[in-house]
């Protein structure tokens, strides 16, 4: 489905009925086909699901050129809940940069959630490095016109060492990889960049938090979620046996479980 938003389309899939509604966040540089382990599972736990292409990813336009921002996809995702029509507070489920954006939903949205959950991801700020690595590789990108220096940096941290390599997982992955425009890689990179802390946001949350982390994710490594379980109150902490970084892909039954479980205490 397609809707504008805040100036541009943007691509979801909605399945329209259940409750609440449940937001599934991507990460970069990829779209809502991530989800689709959890989107079946959640669906027939009676939620309503809702899985949007991020502005410039998979098949949403990408609006006026400049960084992708974290608060201008949480604005956005507000915006895409007010043309679905839901009012009511959503559990927001976000993964490594839709961590990210579950954030800054919070910071510019919070009466519009019911419950986060976050997935692989950190709460810390890009180090000096980690901001003038992406820059490089924004340049580089635009450069050559090629996506491959954002696959070569990526998919060395991408997955658990455990994961066969040419996997389906692995292929489904990197062909999402591949099929980003090198426009959306290079702002959404610039994007990244640029945002804050959320070390400070995390004693403000008071919703009921979930954290999943792979067991072997090299991306955003465990002690990440760590700081994040330990800062937000009365959040809860899962290590997802097995699985890399694309946790909800590498053990999708660990993940769905643990999620479901999850959802039916926040419902209580």
């Amino acid at each position: 489905m397609l809707v504008e938003v805040n100036g541009v389309q943007m691509a979801y899939s909605d399945t329209a009925t259940g409750s609440p509604a449940v937001l599934l966040v991507h990460g970069f540089p990829l779209n809502r086909s991530m989800w689709d382990p959890q989107m079946g599972r959640l669906r027939a736990a009676g939620l309503r699901v809702i899985a949007p292409d991020l502005r410039g990813f998979g098949a949403s336009e990408a609006g006026p050129p400049g960084p992708l921002t974290m608060d201008q996809h949480a604005d956005d995702l507000a915006a895409l809940l007010d043309a679905c029509r839901v009012t009511d507070p959503v559990i927001v489920v976000g993964l490594s940069m839709g961590g990210y954006v579950a954030f800054a939903f919070w910071r510019r949205h919070a009466s519009r959630v019911r419950g986060l959950a976050l997935l692989d991801t950190r709460a810390s700020p890009d180090t000096p490095l980690a901001v003038a690595d992406r820059h490089r590789i924004a340049a580089e990108v635009e450069a050559s016109s090629s996506l491959q220096p954002v696959i070569d940096a990526m998919r060395p941290r991408l997955f658990s060492p455990h994961l066969p390599r040419g996997s389906r997982v692995e292929q489904q992955v990197l062909g999402m990889l591949a099929s980003s425009s090198v426009r959306a890689v290079a702002d959404g990179e610039r994007g990244l960049a640029l945002r804050p802390s959320s070390l400070p946001t995390l004693p403000s949350i008071s919703v009921p938090t979930l954290v999943l982390c792979g067991e072997f994710d090299a991306l955003t490594p465990p002690a990440d979620s760590e700081v994040i379980a330990s800062g937000i109150p009365g959040a809860e902490l899962v290590s997802v046996d097995g699985a890399g970084h694309m946790s909800n892909m590498e053990n999708p039954e660990a993940v769905n479980e643990a999620l479901l479980n999850w959802l039916e205490a926040v419902q209580k």
